[in-house]
């Protein structure tokens, strides 16, 4: 089975502020926003959205940053 496509094996998620945008230019979240908010990615969450699946301008950049190496925030 191949690996599901995240944010952290693409090079066109970007930070910015407290958000992730597309430098593509997809929408990542569901509604109007154009955006995703920096928390899921601050707890080291898997970031495999569904818009991601099938992009065709997903840009992998290899391997996947390791579960234990993602996030810096823990919520206890």
């Amino acid at each position: 089975m191949p690996n599901r496509r995240s944010l952290y094996t693409c090079f066109n998620p970007k930070v910015e502020g407290n958000i992730i945008v597309c430098a593509a230019g997809h929408k990542l979240t569901s509604g109007y926003a154009r955006n995703f908010s920096i928390l899921p990615l601050q707890r080291g969450a898997p970031l495999e959205l569904t818009v991601c699946a099938t992009c065709p301008d997903y840009s992998c950049m290899g391997d996947p940053v390791l579960p234990a190496d993602r996030g810096w925030f823990t919520v206890n």
